[in-house]
């Protein structure tokens, strides 16, 4: 290629990359045009020229042929943007499969999506959209760059089960929105780019309110397998327990009963997977819609089971509203009915046993009445025990139902220290995998230092056995020497070298005596 061929390349590489800047600036002041006027837009946290973008995939999307030609130039409203998500994204990964490393379609149309700036409407559309689920997907994308952290729980906590099926990694296996959704949430990697990071507190809340539903969802399928639980819940005024937490209260459970049963969608009409139920708290009197997951039977999560309603091993006594008989109740009105005949055959006993507690007491009586005519009060040593006695039960009491009492702070205590447990397993999983991962020559100094002392061990563990060893017997001593080489034979010299050695030495002693 001739010289003046090279310049014309290197001139057209300039001017591509000077139309690039200009473009990618031209719409970020529309987008902030956009936001001024614009009603309803969702607001961004952080820079609103990078949008929480890791520097090197914004910086290739930014210079990306499709990007600029594409999505800058023809996509110019949300509804065209909508439409090639459906059309051309096929994965969600920040980068194409290939030996070139460019940036994929879901993440050039993304950031056109901040350059546009979506509305509270636009992106509950995009979360809710049948069409396809990366259109959803990218809308979650979306929120988990640029959107306020506390408002993210609000977004995501409808979707953490959705089953609808997404291809995230190209190339790869399937995956639901839901595993999406809690991925996005829990993790700060995302295959060769990073999410901003959250603030501490938001994300351990974040991976307590995940374990949480993880537990819901757990509950929900067990209440889908019993049958008798189901046909309890579903009727009106059935009393349940039923979970509610807010910015002030930890989430806990409370008594409540089922005022109605929802099975669909109040929004769109369409039939829900599960029921939702519409539950009074008697307590408070506030009325909340919860899901299947988030409601028990009464004396599950509770010790109360003399209150009226308590259902015991999932069996409800609640008159007209008492579920279908099962041969689980004939088993428990059987056991009712022996522990009710064996209280009436022990009624005589019990009555002389108070009976002989109530004159023992008399006697007791008569002899605080002795000490109290003998002046002696009401007797300091009998009174005494007697008080640190009923202090003593008092105080067991108390403990028992202290115990036993439903503790909201003592499950989220014990919510956070699995999260945290969690945490460790999995920094020390990831260090291990790092440490393996390294060539042998870049393990650190630690390995090198362990080498040389292993090699100094082992010399001075030879150096002792050389010391400690006897010495060889006569019979090797002759083997020894009888397999070294023979010595050459000595050759005589003749008169002329004897002659020639003597006169050396008469001149050496004329010279020196």
């Amino acid at each position: 290629m001739s010289r003046s061929a090279l310049w014309r390349q290197e001139a057209n590489v300039q001017d591509r990359a000077r139309h690039a800047e200009e473009t990618f600036t031209r719409v970020l002041s529309e987008g902030r045009d956009i936001h001024a006027h614009k009603k309803g837009v969702l607001p961004l946290m952080g820079p609103d020229d990078t949008f929480n973008i890791h520097p090197v995939i914004l910086s290739s999307v930014a210079k990306s042929p499709y990007f600029i030609n594409k999505c800058c130039e023809k996509l110019m409203d949300w509804n065209m943007v909508v439409d090639e998500i459906y059309y051309e994204v096929k994965h969600l990964e920040p980068w194409t499969a290939g030996a070139s490393k460019s940036p994929s379609t879901a993440y050039c149309l993304l950031l056109r999506l901040f350059t546009l700036r979506c509305t509270e409407k636009q992106m509950t559309l995009m979360l809710d959209h049948v069409d396809s689920p990366y259109i959803r997907c990218i809308g979650f994308l979306y929120l988990r760059y640029a959107a306020d952290p506390s408002t993210l729980w609000s977004w995501f906590e409808p979707y953490l089960y959705d089953e609808e099926l997404v291809q995230v990694r190209q190339g790869k296996g399937d995956t639901t929105v839901g595993e999406y959704c809690r991925f996005l949430l829990s993790e700060l990697d995302y295959y060769g780019t990073r999410f901003p990071r959250l603030p501490i507190a938001i994300e351990r809340q974040f991976k307590v309110r995940l374990l949480q539903a993880e537990r819901s969802e757990e509950r929900a399928k067990q209440h889908l397998e019993n049958e008798a639980a189901m046909q309890y819940f579903q009727k009106t005024g059935a009393r349940v327990m039923a979970l509610y937490g807010d910015d002030e209260n930890p989430t806990t459970w409370y008594d409540a009963v089922v005022d109605r049963v929802m099975l669909r969608d109040l929004d769109s009409g369409e039939m829900l997977s599960r029921p939702k139920f519409q539950v009074t708290f008697t307590e408070y009197g506030s009325t909340e819609v919860v899901s299947l997951g988030e409601m028990d039977l009464p004396g599950t999560h509770t010790t109360d089971t003399t209150s009226e309603g308590a259902v015991e091993s999932g069996r409800g006594r609640e008159g007209p509203n008492k579920p279908a008989y099962s041969s689980t109740d004939a088993y428990c009105d059987e056991r009712r009915g022996r522990d009710q005949g064996y209280n009436r055959g022990g009624r005589g006993r019990s009555n002389d046993y108070h009976r002989g507690n109530d004159d023992h007491s008399r006697g007791r009586d008569s002899r605080r009445d002795y000490y109290d005519d003998r002046g002696g009060g009401n007797a300091p040593h009998l009174q005494r025990g007697h008080k640190d006695r009923r202090n003593f039960d008092d105080h067991r009491r108390e403990r028992s139902r202290s115990r036993d009492r439903n503790d909201p702070r003592r499950e989220e205590n014990d919510l956070m220290e699995e999260v945290l447990r969690r945490e460790r397993e999995k920094s020390a999983a990831k260090g291990r995998r790092d440490y393996s991962s390294r060539p042998a020559t870049f393990r650190g100094e630690s390995d090198e230092r362990i080498q040389n002392r292993r090699h100094m061990d082992r010399d001075a563990s030879d150096w002792m056995h050389q010391t400690r060893e006897t010495k060889p017997k006569v019979d090797e001593v002759k083997v020894t020497e009888s397999l070294k080489p023979a010595a050459a034979p000595v050759r005589e010299k003749t008169a002329a070298e004897l002659a020639a050695i003597q006169e050396k030495k008469m001149k050496l002693m004329a010279k020196y005596g």
